[in-house]
């Protein structure tokens, strides 16, 4: 839980008010943390009992694992609540010197949510800055006599709307058509790293991987690729000052062909006038006029002009005069107020953090004001986000993942852990906290970004809780909960003073819950050996990395909830041990090409939601997945030996998403996917050998005897599955058709697709999204395609034999929201009978 969350509870001037405040308010916390930590290893060694009573009556035998006596353990548990209650009570005592208030919560409140934004810059949405964006047009379509490149900076402070106005640049129809497919966006901020750049420029051109290539060469391909024809490459978030590393890139970037263009934006004019060709072309921007700023304003506080009360509209004006011109005040103070009373609106009116004085790349103090008014729930999810690096791409799934492995998400209704995060990300996304990223304008967002000023905000809150390791390290303190180290942030030749003191304090970090460890190569080792000392871990991501295996020592993160070893091209084999962690959630295998098997084990991590595998083998393991009915999603990449899937998996009735992707060899699914009640994604890609044909009818293997065989987990613990249940639930069943919540279906490089399995008709409600590419056999689409009434988009790319609607190409066309009659027209019409 973040610093400010704790505090909330307590007025700001309290808080801000002496060095004892801020100790008593530390101590408070760690005696929380430890009380949770304890309760947790009680909730463990709990499970860890029933699933052994449950396997010693199954197969009578009692090592399940070698548990402590449970009578010591109890009587140790009672030692560390007993010496916990007592420094509660101290701190009890120690509260009433300072003779807090207590402020209201608003932990219950959930915000409103605002509509559907876009993450894509969309023209009409962006008010008053049409002239800014010709004028920066103009610059880039017109002709430099002396330079072959020009190099353009947009500069002014956070929160102007820098980045906005590029995007609406770099989008517009006039400078695409002027460069062509040769534009780059790319997001710098603090990573200015001379040889990184080079790569991701020479990647983007030319759509190849540069990684391990020498930098002298990589110098001279770049060269080459820049001088072929004209490009635009925009700079973004440029923060370095350093003119050698700058003189460094501009050496290599001014190679380019005669017209091509750098646009920059930085808020530093020192910055500016260091990159710019000529001062000339150092666009200064201003805010936006008082008028242009309202508009924004009560554009994003009410959905309709007619919806304005007139008292409102008169408290906005008094709020927006105090914004200073800055869109991101305007739209965050707006999306704060969407839907709120006239209390709320004159609280932000009034309130003394206006008085505060704006200092230069300092947090705007008018979001902390929006911080402050956060729901109480949202407050730790929205300062964790602060481990990520600015301007990163976030993945929403796995920060809703790293939520619920810190405890964040509690359900009060029963709803689905994970449907309260998705409902937490939109509550972010409804106050501009966060910004959705699109790969298609009408496609659901998959990632989100932070303004760099809002991820300024996140860690300001944070306080000590959490501590990012990139570009400019700062050794966190030993108190810390959360860490991330992004290799790729540190500085170039990083002295081995600066790995060693990571090392050292990975030592001392004894209650850290979160190690986030990305791109280190050279301290994968260090790592690897203090495992057993970060006991206390919930997140362990250690993704890139170069290690041959994990130590057994791993079965000791009891508390351990998520674990990512993706990308990792060494490792072979996972320790037995693993299946010790009975509060696992998420196993993150994507990418490991030399693991040569999941441990036999992996049945008894019943917690198990989320799973993602890449592994040498050529079955399962008979009793392995299939016993892991708590599976939310399962996704299996490049298993290039995998022919087969058990048969058991029909049983995965919690299963929301299954991804079967670069399994060559697969050439069964051995299970009825239509028995998968609960399934909503289903991609298939690249398994060159799987026919579908039949695959989706129910097989009459599918018997009581083979749902007897593996019950769910969920009762296992329990101890209450019974025979009679089975039966009466087979009967309820019968009759029953799945696929009925399925809304995404993926087909890609299926050679031997044919045609649609007729049993995914029973999606035909439900589905929203159906993509096919590269299937060169596909001859129809089904006849139950225009009853898709939920359908939003339909692609279809490179099938050649397919009935295409006029104007497509190669078999390729995309349709948003089809209507019913253009779905019809793609079905082939029978042949009447002679």
């Amino acid at each position: 839980m973040s610093e400010a969350s704790w505090s909330s509870f307590l007025s700001e001037e309290e808080h801000d008010k002496n060095e004892e405040v801020r100790d008593w308010l530390g101590k408070l916390k760690e005696a929380v943390y430890d009380a949770d930590d304890v309760i947790d290893e009680y909730q463990t060694d709990n499970v860890q009992r029933q699933v052994l009573v449950y396997r010693s009556l199954i197969k009578k035998v009692c090592n399940f694992c070698s548990l402590s006596n449970p009578i010591l353990f109890r009587f140790q548990l009672g030692q560390k609540l007993k010496k916990i209650r007592e420094n509660m009570d101290e701190i009890a005592e120690d509260r009433s010197k300072f003779h807090f208030t207590v402020q209201s919560g608003r932990d219950g409140k959930a915000v409103p949510l605002k509509r559907e934004q876009t993450g894509s810059v969309v023209s009409s949405e962006v008010i008053g800055r049409e002239v800014d964006k010709e004028a920066i047009i103009k610059l880039l379509l017109s002709s430099n006599e002396k330079e072959n490149v020009t190099i353009i900076p947009i500069v002014g402070m956070g929160g102007l709307g820098k980045t906005t106005l590029a995007q609406l640049v770099f989008n517009d129809d006039r400078v695409a058509s002027h460069f062509g497919y040769r534009k780059i966006w790319m997001c710098v901020s603090d990573d200015f790293h001379v040889r990184q750049i080079s790569q991701r420029i020479a990647e983007k051109l030319d759509h190849r991987k540069y990684g391990h290539l020498d930098f002298d060469l990589l110098q001279i391909i770049l060269k080459q690729q820049m001088s072929t024809s004209k490009y635009l490459l925009v700079l973004d978030d440029v923060w370095n000052e350093d003119r050698v590393k700058w003189f460094r890139l501009k050496d290599l970037l001014m190679n380019g062909a005669r017209g091509s263009k750098v646009l920059v934006t930085t808020r530093g004019r020192m910055i500016a006038s260091m990159m710019a060709t000529d001062t000339r072309y150092v666009y200064n921007l201003s805010g936006l006029p008082y008028d242009k700023c309202l508009d924004l304003f009560l554009s994003w506080t009410f959905d309709r002009i007619q919806d304005r009360p007139q008292n409102l509209v008169a408290i906005g004006k008094d709020i927006v005069r105090k914004c200073g011109g800055l869109p991101l005040a305007a739209r965050t103070l707006g999306c704060f107020l969407y839907r709120k009373g006239e209390d709320e609106w004159l609280l932000v009116k009034n309130s003394e953090i206006w008085e505060l004085a704006q200092k230069e790349d300092d947090v705007l103090p008018v979001l902390r004001l929006t911080y402050d008014q956060m729901p109480q729930y949202l407050k730790p999810c929205f300062a964790f986000c602060s481990l990520f690096p600015k301007d990163h791409s976030i993945d929403k799934e796995t920060l809703i993942h790293m939520w619920m492995a810190q405890g964040f998400l509690q359900s009060s209704d029963g709803s689905p852990i994970e449907k309260i995060g998705h409902r937490y990300v939109n509550e972010l996304l409804s106050m501009s906290l966060l910004e959705d990223e699109h790969k298609y304008p009408d496609d659901e967002a998959r990632h989100c970004k932070m303004h760099d000023l809002i991820h300024d905000l996140a860690r300001l809150v944070a306080g000590t809780e959490c501590s990012i390791i990139t570009a400019h390290p700062k050794i966190p303190s030993k108190k810390v909960r959360h860490v991330s180290v992004f290799g790729s942030g540190l500085p170039e030749n990083s002295s081995s003073k600066v790995k060693d003191s990571i090392s050292e304090f990975l030592c001392n970090a004894k209650k850290l819950r979160t190690l986030y460890y990305h791109l280190l190569v050279e301290q994968n080792k260090t790592v690897i050996n203090l495992l057993a000392n970060l006991k206390y871990l919930r997140i362990l991501i250690l993704t890139e990395s170069e290690f041959d295996g994990l130590p057994s020592s791993i079965g000791t993160l009891l508390h351990l909830r998520y674990l990512d070893l993706s990308k990792n091209y060494h490792i072979r084999r996972l320790p037995h041990s693993i299946c010790k962690l009975q509060n696992l959630q998420k196993l993150k295998l994507y990418s490991c090409k030399q693991l040569e098997e999941l441990p036999k084990g992996t049945w008894k991590i019943a917690t198990l939601r989320h799973l993602e595998i890449t592994s040498k083998q050529e079955f399962l393991p008979n009793k392995g997945i299939e016993c892991l009915t708590s599976l939310r999603s399962l996704s299996i990449h490049n298993c290039y030996r995998l022919s087969t899937l058990v048969r058991g998996m029909q049983h995965l009735t919690a299963l929301q998403k299954l991804c079967l992707i670069d399994c060559p060899n697969l050439t069964s699914l051995e299970f009825s996917l239509n028995s998968l009640i609960s399934l909503e994604s289903l991609e298939i890609r690249n398994c060159s050998g799987l026919d579908l044909s039949g695959q989706l009818k129910k097989k009459e293997e599918d018997s009581l005897e083979g749902r007897w065989r593996l019950p769910s987990l969920l009762n296992i613990v329990g101890l209450n599955y019974k025979k009679e249940q089975i039966e009466d639930e087979e009967k309820k069943e019968e009759g029953h058709q799945g696929l009925q919540k399925l809304r995404s279906l993926t087909f890609v490089q299926l050679p031997k697709l044919i045609e649609l399995p007729n049993e995914l008709k029973y999606a035909a409600s439900s589905l929203q999204y159906l993509s096919i590419s590269y299937c060169d056999r596909l001859s129809s689409l089904p006849d139950w395609l225009p009853r898709c009434m939920a359908l939003k988009r339909l692609e279809i790319e490179r099938c050649p034999i397919l009935p295409s609607p006029p104007g497509s190409q190669n078999g390729s066309y995309t349709i948003i929201s089809p209507s019913q009659d253009e779905l019809k027209e793609l079905i082939p019409k029978p042949r009447n009978k002679e």
